[in-house]
């Protein structure tokens, strides 16, 4: 799946780069896995402010539970990677080591506590895509946790129902969109700092995102796919007059 990122600033609405996201079979500690990969990269014209060429991985179980993430980071002059080994986890108990270094030294290795269900940046997705969507009831939450760096990041999801994106006056999707609070220095508001809107089909496709930063706001909006499990029946198109 490939993204356009946007990047808010003002009234002013500018294309910051692409991403892309894929999923694939993988391994961890020789067992099979979900693979999920994310990378980043800013356009030519944001080069010229802060050039970004980001990448990240994570594993999780066959029954979905997160295990593994690498981030790699690559912006301007912060250069390290990232590693998130999840030791224990449940709905109520997730123990996470977290280890960053650069080229130069170890920048500090940790370990993480969360009474809640914790999960690295990627995994937060997959999350978000297997909910059972068809007997959620709108304004129910879910409390989760993210390990960022040293932070335990708290997370409250709010499912508020389905929903239906224009992607152009020819081309609707229908979603489930997701609201995400979350209490961390990065965003704008901790309250409804994200949201998020899911294909309303057998793929759950991650159709949009939005989230309001410290200094704007940034949009990720899909642009184009392939090699989806189940035909894509969250379209709908609307005949040309």
């Amino acid at each position: 799946m490939k993204y356009d990122i946007n990047f808010k600033w003002g009234l002013v609405m500018t294309k910051a780069g692409t991403a892309n996201y894929a999923i694939h079979k993988g391994t961890y500690g020789n067992n099979p896995t979900y693979k999920t990969t994310l990378d980043f990269r800013t356009s030519s014209f944001f080069d010229g402010i802060v050039k970004v060429r980001d990448t990240l991985s994570s594993h999780a179980g066959i029954n979905l539970e997160p295990l593994y993430h690498l981030r790699r980071i690559n912006e301007g002059r912060t250069h390290f990677w990232e590693e998130v080994f999840i030791e224990n986890y449940s709905e109520t108990y997730t123990k996470a080591r977290v280890r960053r270094e650069n080229v130069d030294m170890v920048k500090f290795d940790t370990t993480l506590i969360s009474n809640r269900a914790g999960y690295d940046l990627l995994n937060i997705f997959v999350f978000a895509r297997t909910l059972d969507y068809p007997n959620l009831t709108p304004g129910q939450t879910f409390h989760i946790a993210s390990f960022v760096g040293k932070d335990n990041v708290n997370i409250t999801v709010h499912f508020k129902g389905q929903s239906v994106i224009e992607k152009s006056p020819t081309l609707k999707y229908k979603a489930y969109q997701l609201l995400i609070d979350i209490r961390d220095v990065a965003f704008d508001q901790s309250k409804s700092a994200m949201e998020i809107w899911i294909s309303d089909d057998d793929n759950r496709v991650p159709l949009k995102l939005k989230a309001k930063l410290k200094i704007g706001a940034a949009e990720a909006n899909l642009s184009s796919w392939e090699n989806l499990k189940y035909p894509f029946s969250s379209e709908i198109r609307i005949p040309v007059r």
